[in-house]
């Protein structure tokens, strides 16, 4: 398939501001949004029977895996050269969460992945799409 290298032929991207810095993010090809779906359901599998205080740290804990996830395989088209999860571990240790809201958000709407009630959302807590929408 014929690509330049850091960047893909048929994939939208979007160049995000993150203060004084620009990334180029993404559209998720097809398979990665399947993927993407498989990840959050074995989070969410792995979630069943647990209660109370444990089930909050680890729904935040899986929130921002799963950000994590989703903007590392974005960035991962910038460098393709790259080891995936190389790529995963440094967004996870070293992006805020304000940061990973943002780039989710740009990511999510150039990948078809929002709906127009979720454009007009002004919550600015806003959750990435997941098996139950």
């Amino acid at each position: 398939m014929p690509t330049e290298k850091g960047n893909t032929m048929f994939l939208k991207k979007k160049e995000v501001s993150f203060g004084d810095e620009q990334i180029v993010l993404h559209e998720l090809s097809a398979l990665q949004r399947a993927d993407y779906f498989d990840f959050l359901a074995k989070q969410e599998k792995s979630m069943e029977g647990i209660e109370g205080v444990e089930l909050g740290a680890k729904s935040m804990r899986a929130m921002a895996e799963s950000q994590a996830w989703l903007v590392s395989r974005s960035l991962w088209h910038n460098d393709r050269d790259r080891d995936v999860e190389e790529v995963y571990e440094e967004v996870a240790q070293t992006w805020s969460g304000t940061s990973l809201d943002e780039a989710v958000r740009a990511i999510s709407e150039i990948s078809g992945m929002t709906t127009d009630k979720d454009d007009e959302a002004e919550d600015l807590d806003a959750e990435p799409l997941t098996l139950a929408k």
